[in-house]
């Protein structure tokens, strides 16, 4: 896909000390530490519980058409669970841009309001509303610079919802994302703008993404440089269904700080 063709829509998040942090939910000591995840891990490339390999999802979920890549990222995320926990789901680029149109006013017959969107008010809906037939029980912020809280987030969760300060650069990288020895003014975070992704793996090496509906990747320096936010969305029927999240995952204690939030 041209770039011509992709559209970015990542706005900032303001700082929020209510924003819950993944780490405070993991115990080091019963069994989970990135020892236990697998050394390449990509979720993608896990069979699901039939067998089969999950199936490529190659579809820009509009995000080729509008700038709406902080619901497309959604998207890619409840396709590949469902497929993983064998409860395969529907979402189609019709319903990103509903849900778009939804929540930001976006107007898809004139383009007008196409402003993109703020990650962590699209995690709050997602907990409260729901998105695409599904809810979140809640949801962390991830230390993007901790390469272990990286790789635990994203094998306990299924994958992980970030932001990114795109650089120029990456237009002649594509789909192959790293960090040259050689700066220049291309190289520098957010020169061509802000992009939500869905990251489907993590490992030592590289970093295993969906954007645009083409499989990205990244290396572990790329993500310290231009990360700007990295989430772990916990969805009930991973965390239930799965039966591959390891021990250790404190998952009553975020159930009962999340309702603690909500009702403060």
């Amino acid at each position: 896909m041209s770039f011509t063709h992709r559209f970015l829509g990542l706005n900032p998040k303001t700082p929020d000390h209510r924003d819950l942090l993944l780490k405070n939910y993991i115990d080091a000591k019963t069994l989970i530490d990135a020892a236990q995840v697998p050394g390449a891990l990509d979720w993608g490339a896990f069979p699901t519980p039939t067998g089969p390999l999950p199936e490529a999802d190659e579809d820009p979920l509009y995000n080729d058409k509008a700038s709406c890549c902080v619901l497309a990222a959604p998207g890619h995320h409840v396709k590949l669970v469902g497929q993983l926990t064998g409860a395969p789901m529907i979402v189609t680029a019709g319903m990103v841009r509903d849900a778009y149109a939804a929540a930001t006013g976006y107007d898809p017959a004139t383009g007008a309001n196409d402003n993109g969107w703020i990650i962590r008010d699209m995690l709050k809906q997602w907990r409260s509303k729901g998105l695409y037939g599904t809810t979140l029980a809640g949801f962390c912020a991830v230390d993007w610079t901790d390469a272990d809280e990286v790789a635990i987030a994203a094998w306990l969760c299924g994958g992980l919802i970030g932001g990114y300060a795109l650089p120029v650069r990456i237009r002649e990288q594509d789909p192959d994302w790293s960090v040259p020895e050689a700066l220049t003014k291309d190289d520098e975070p957010g020169s061509l703008g802000g992009h939500c992704i869905y990251q489907h793996g993590a490992s030592p090496g590289l970093d295993e993404a969906n954007s645009w509906g083409e499989h990205t990747t990244w290396t572990p320096a790329w993500r310290r440089k231009y990360c700007s936010e990295l989430w772990a969305p916990v969805l009930g029927s991973w965390v239930m269904k799965s039966g591959r999240a390891p021990n250790g995952f404190a998952f009553s204690d975020l159930l009962a700080d999340v309702q603690a939030r909500a009702q403060g």
